[in-house]
């Protein structure tokens, strides 16, 4: 036998549970002395208090490991097993119970000693124990191995359903939900006790039915560890079961098989075994569906674990027996399916894998956490796998087609007390309806956060009704209590969730920027994209982000009013196959506005919306305004300094200074290229290191003309650039100035107010085109800088 796992088991330390305010930590260490009185040793409890299933299980003790080795007889149908336990208990049990119907019990042991034990059966209260009591009380780990043998019984549940073993023409087949468990070992048959499992199964090599003599197989959960022949005409097939499992999802599956073997590799870069057992007598046509079905493992694992998380086990497959039970089972790893797998179905087992094996439920009554999830995520799966209907047409259908007096509306989904009804209408469909009704109440993204922190956090362990709401409750930032008592609780057909969009936009272009004394129109619109007429509702618009810099007009549209910085909108009705109703307001640019972001932001207040755009931002610019260009003194000579005056700026204005140069050359250049006249600010050229507000000219100036660029920069404003008019070319100061002749144009005026010297002639007539320029250039260049910038 393989090494028995003693790892706690999760569900006795509840740190995952979502309801918990804070996790106790309870410490045994080496030289720390008990205080309180020892206490006498006492009997385990019978039972845990189910709502539907009170009398199975027993609170005494925890289950590490279950250790079965069994072996089948086909010609009798009988079997012979043991099955050793390896549990812990935190108080003293001078007796426990064991949960174990029908069989014949040879002995007991705890802790390698004999021990007594008796009986109970009653069925009609679902009780079958087997009382054990130990030769002296036991606490902390202990082993119990029961030896046992005879003819399993099928488990008849109060619905009429059986599970648990079932004989087949070529075998037998054990499923578990809700207590078969206990009809082929013995164990604490409780949702609440999680352990890890080796199973062996020595079985004939060989079955022979009416259709001749074929290979048999052994299956179970986990993984195929080794499968040996005996020397005898059987065989010995040995699965361990890794992870935790509940007893319920236990598997046992003999008979003559079909057995299929590959791999899967997932999104998360694991690579699984995939086993799977189709059963050998099957016609063609079930095995054909079957086998297309168990071709879509891998794509639907994929699915879910991109969704909600790494896949919880470490092998999958199927097992398609021919049964009779009437139904397919999630048995952990290796789901179970009555005659043939369909691909839905398959599906609905699959999300089984993540809610109801690897997250349980805490209470029987608790079922819906199960089925609801495996029928609502199957419906996503279908639509996004498949090309089905999406989930809204899917579950509003089945809404729509359960009439509001149908007597499938006085079970509630949580908290019913029937047995009976454990499989009833209200576990699926209404499950599957709720839950889609909550997806359209928060939206898309919280909904899926809800399933997937219910796995991150509950993995391996269990969850509760309350523990699910507290969680989406949390997630969604919602009051849902009177949603979840309307969809879970109340005896009467609840209201289809209203569905809508959300949604703002502006009158701005992209990229636009407002200036000062701008205006800009917002529009809110709420979309009909349901199944229902669209009902009135709140929206409250948020202007937080928007007042102080620009200010709302005081003439508001019909059903919008305003408090303080919060608009709200009364929703008109919209009636199916309307696509929209909308309002909108307008701002208008404060004239002390400084360059920044208009924010709008808005939300549903009573209903849940899908929101494509929640919030508006536009941009504001307003530029550092200066009241005058820059001008340049000095004289246009080499070894002659130049000195910049920035004009006049907005007060804590930051100033720097670039200087520019260009011949006349490039400025005609410029003009015959453009058919423009000239710009400084595109012909001019950076002078390495000129960024002071002065220049001393050096020899290689001559010949240039110069300018310089003053750019400011304030908080809250834009940064912007001014220029200013050229310089005379510069000369060198050994040559004489020129004498004017008829055929030259006067200098400028403006040349001379820059302190420049006479342009050499042939350039003078340019130099007094660029002061021409200079106004514009500065528009210009001051455009040209701020892209810069």
């Amino acid at each position: 036998m393989s090494p028995i796992s003693t790892a706690a088991h999760p569900t006795r330390h509840r740190a995952a549970r979502i309801a918990a305010g804070a996790v106790a930590l309870s410490l045994v260490g080496a030289g720390v002395l008990a205080t309180a009185p020892a206490q006498a040793a006492e009997a385990g409890g019978q039972g845990t208090a189910d709502s539907l299933f009170p009398n199975v299980g027993n609170t005494g003790y925890d289950v590490q490991h279950y250790d079965i080795d069994l072996a089948y007889d086909h010609a009798t149908k009988a079997i012979a097993a043991t099955t050793e336990i390896t549990a812990t208990a935190s108080v003293e049990l001078s007796s426990f119970s064991l949960d174990l119907e029908g069989l014949t019990v040879a002995s007991v042991t705890v802790e390698g000693v004999a021990a007594t034990f008796s009986r109970i059966a009653d069925l009609p209260s679902t009780t079958h124990k087997l009382i054990v009591t130990p030769a002296t009380p036991v606490t902390g780990t202990f082993t119990t191995v029961v030896e046992y043998s005879g003819v399993p019984t099928r488990h008849t549940d109060p619905d009429g359903s059986y599970e648990g073993w079932v004989a087949t023409a070529d075998g037998a087949t054990a499923v578990s939900e809700p207590v078969g468990a206990m009809t082929w070992f013995p164990s604490n048959n409780t949702p609440l006790d999680k352990a890890t499992f080796d199973f062996s199964f020595t079985i004939p090599t060989t079955i022979t039915t009416s259709t001749g003599t074929g290979p048999a197989a052994a299956v179970s959960n986990g993984e195929l560890v080794s499968r040996t022949a005996n020397g005898d005409d059987t065989t010995t097939w040995v699965w361990q079961q890794h992870e935790q499992m509940t007893t319920y999802l236990s598997l046992a599956s003999i008979g003559k098989y079909d057995v299929h073997e590959s791999t899967i590799t997932l999104p998360s870069g694991r690579t699984i075994p995939e086993w799977s057992f189709i059963d050998s007598d099957l016609s063609d046509a079930r095995k054909t569906t079957s086998l297309a079905s168990r071709a879509e493992i891998g794509a639907v694992l994929g699915w879910l674990e991109t969704a909600y998380g790494p896949y919880p086990g470490n092998s999958t497959g199927i097992v398609v027996d021919n049964v009779g039970v009437g139904y397919a089972l999630e048995t952990q790893d290796r789901s179970f399916f009555d005659r043939s797998a369909s691909r839905g179905t398959l599906i609905h087992e699959l999300v089984h894998q993540w809610f109801g094996d690897a997250v349980t439920l805490s209470d029987w009554s608790d079922i819906w956490l199960n089925e609801g999830p495996a029928e609502h995520i199957g419906s996503q799966v279908e639509a996004a796998l498949y090309g089905s209907d999406a989930t809204e047409p899917v579950w509003y259908s089945a809404w729509n087609d359960t009439a509001a007096d149908d007597a499938a509306w006085t079970t509630p989904v949580a908290g019913f007390d029937n047995p009976a009804e454990l499989f009833g209408f209200q576990a699926y469909s209404r499950s599957a309806m709720a839950l889609e009704a909550l997806r359209l109440t928060i939206g898309d993204d919280q909904f899926d956060e809800i399933f997937a922190q219910w796995y991150l956090r509950l993995n391996g362990a269990d969850g509760s009704t309350a523990d699910f709401i507290a969680l989406s409750e949390e997630i969604s930032g919602l009051d849902l209590e009177a949603f979840f008592r309307d969809w879970l609780f109340d005896l009467d057909k609840p209201a289809w969730p209203l569905t809508r969009t959300l949604e703002i936009s502006s009158s701005t272009l992209s990229g636009e920027q407002l200036e000062r004394g701008d205006k800009v129109e917002y529009t809110v619109e709420v979309g009909n994209v349901g199944a229902t007429d669209l009902e009135g509702g709140t929206v409250e618009i948020d202007l937080t982000g928007l007042v102080g810099s620009a200010t709302v007009s005081e003439s508001l549209a019909a059903g919008l009013t305003r408090s303080d910085d919060t608009l709200t909108w009364a929703v008109p009705s919209v009636e199916q196959g309307t696509p929209t109703a909308s309002v909108t307001f307008s701002a208008t640019v404060d004239d002390d506005a400084t360059t920044g972001q208009l924010n709008v932001s808005v939300t549903a207040v009573d209903f849940g919306a899908d929101c494509l755009l929640c919030e508006s931002s536009v941009g504001v610019s307003v530029a550092v305004d200066p009241f005058g260009m820059p001008t340049i003194s000095g004289t246009a000579i080499v070894g002659q300094t130049l000195t910049a005056d920035p004009g006049v700026w907005a007060e804590g204005t930051s100033l720097t200074y670039e200087w520019l140069r260009f011949t006349a050359d490039d400025a005609r250049e410029y003009e015959e290229m453009t058919g423009q006249p000239v710009d400084p600010g595109f012909v001019g050229q950076p002078v390495a290191g000129a960024t002071g507000a002065t220049y001393t000219l050096q020899p290689g100036d001559a010949g240039y003309a110069f300018l310089v660029v003053v750019t400011g920069t304030l908080e809250g404003f834009d940064p912007v650039s001014s220029l200013s008019a050229p310089t005379a070319f510069v000369t060198a100061p050994t040559v004489p100035l020129p004498t004017a002749t008829p055929s030259t144009a006067p200098v400028s005026a403006g040349l001379a107010a820059t302190g420049g010297d006479v342009a050499p002639l042939g350039v003078a007539a340019f130099a007094a085109a660029l002061l021409v320029a200079a106004g514009a250039a500065t528009v210009v260049l001051r455009r040209r800088r701020a892209e810069r910038v």
